[in-house]
């Protein structure tokens, strides 16, 4: 008793001496929202002031040149130099203001204008719908950074009086609006007037195939049974014929078809029912998994899934069974957003619409995702082939070069190499299929491709 009355006497002081504590933050915590408050407004004052620091910099010195050298020394040269540099400086700052406000005017009247949707691919430069008139000032440049959505990089390409900006995504995504950071500058660096911009525009990245093709793309495709479904509904005629050939039953003859145009045909038995829907796919969106969603995109346009597909990504609610909505679905899967692998519950679905297999698309670098994904496949009977796509050069080293096996010994064990991820997933039951996507060269049975390098290392 006595030990947990003196403990609930020193908790009760502890919370007498916290009081005070709290009162003193709660006190400061105007001075903290007005100090942040003055930041923010400093931090977007700070890109309307046309000076940068090089310019404050070279203003300086040739202030401190006029006044302690030029004019103490009473030169003429060094007098009519330093006045020449400074108003060379002057002049670009008076040339940015004006270009500034040409360029915001002609940002104005873009936003005024109607505009469709722009749609790019990954690493390659696609002109967007950013085209500026600006007034015919010399000595300056117009640059835009995108700042949302990232990983997507603004290039313009300027005339005297126009501006024409191009965009090169290096990730995939989908979003509804473009965040730009517009900058009009001098050519020497000394001035420059930068804001923030904000456009509500769809603005769509789509993985780039690379050099996969439809031909080298040799995965063996679920077929499902010679049979299909006996309760789905029939199709085409009821008795299928084909010309008869050595080794037919004489019972198969359709002898009333031979008396009229004496050829002999026979009856075959139907087995064309529709097939109940038996592939799917699905794409787990994480880093380094652009190779792979190339690879979706040739796989999902090339049709190689066969009829009554379906496919769906991390970051997508449903699923779609349409080209345009598979690529819908590609895109949005690499938003910034998107972090959460949602292939135990498409699995669940899937089985319950009756797919017999999935193919599933995993990125080349291991992660948390892998023990989700291989948690999910134990749970469902589907027939799961897990796709890695790659960019990096992996070959098999047949020659007893040092070197190499040196520097691939080192590549195989890198965290970001597809091997540790095709070593983790695959099994007897569920394969694991690598494409190259700088090359497109597809590697059927990636254990025993691994395996044999590292043998050879």
């Amino acid at each position: 008793m006595y030990n947990s009355k003196q403990m609930n006497r020193n908790e009760n002081n502890l919370q007498t001496n916290i009081k005070p504590i709290e009162s003193k933050e709660r006190s400061s915590t105007p001075h903290n929202k007005l100090w942040r408050m003055v930041k923010t407004i400093i931090a977007k004052m700070r890109g309307y002031f046309p000076i940068t620091s090089m310019g404050v910099v070279y203003i300086s010195l040739l202030i401190l040149t006029f006044i302690y050298i030029a004019l103490a020394m009473d030169d003429i040269v060094w007098v009519t130099s330093a006045l020449a540099l400074l108003c060379i400086g002057c002049l670009m700052i008076i040339a940015v203001v004006i270009g500034s406000i040409s360029t915001y005017i002609a940002w104005k009247k873009h936003l005024e204008e109607s505009h469709s949707d722009i749609s790019v691919q990954c690493s390659f430069s696609t002109p967007t719908d950013l085209e500026l008139s600006i007034w015919p000032i010399p000595f300056i440049e117009v640059e835009t950074k995108c700042l949302y959505p990232p990983h997507v990089e603004l290039d313009c390409r300027q005339t005297f009086t126009q501006v024409r900006e191009y965009a090169t995504a290096q990730r995939r995504c989908n979003v509804e609006y473009l965040e730009r950071l517009i900058t009009v500058k001098d050519i020497l660096g000394l001035a420059a007037v930068s804001w923030q911009t904000k456009e509500n525009i769809k603005f769509k990245a789509f993985p780039a195939p690379g050099k996969i093709q439809r031909s080298s793309i040799t995965v063996s495709m679920s077929n499902g049974e010679d049979l299909s479904d006996p309760f789905g509904s029939p199709k085409g005629d009821l008795i299928e014929m084909r010309k008869y050939t050595p080794g037919d039953s004489s019972r198969n003859i359709l002898w009333k078809i031979y008396a009229r145009s004496r050829k002999l045909v026979v009856r075959m038995p139907e087995n064309a029912l529709t097939a109940k829907p038996r592939t799917c796919a699905y794409l787990i969106s994480v880093i380094k998994d652009e190779a792979s969603a190339g690879l979706a995109r040739v796989i999902l346009e090339s049709n190689l899934l066969g009829a009554n597909w379906c496919f769906g990504a991390d970051g997508c609610n449903g699923t779609v069974d349409t080209i345009a909505g598979a690529l819908e679905f590609l895109a949005t899967s690499g938003n910034p957003e998107n972090e959460c692998c949602n292939l135990q519950k498409f699995l669940i679905e899937a089985g319950q619409k009756g797919y017999h297999s999935c193919f599933v698309f995993v990125p080349s670098s291991y992660g948390k995702w892998i023990n989700i994904a291989q948690q999910a496949a134990k749970s469902s009977h589907l027939a799961i082939t897990w796709l890695i796509g790659f960019d990096s050069v992996l070959e098999k080293l047949e020659n007893d070069n040092k070197w190499e096996k040196y520097i691939y010994k080192d590549v195989i064990k890198s965290e970001e190499d597809p091997s540790r991820v095709a070593m983790t997933l695959g099994s007897k039951t569920t394969p694991v299929v690598l494409c190259e996507r700088s090359t497109g060269r597809i590697i059927n049975d990636a254990q025993n491709y691994f395996r044999n390098i590292r043998r050879a290392v």
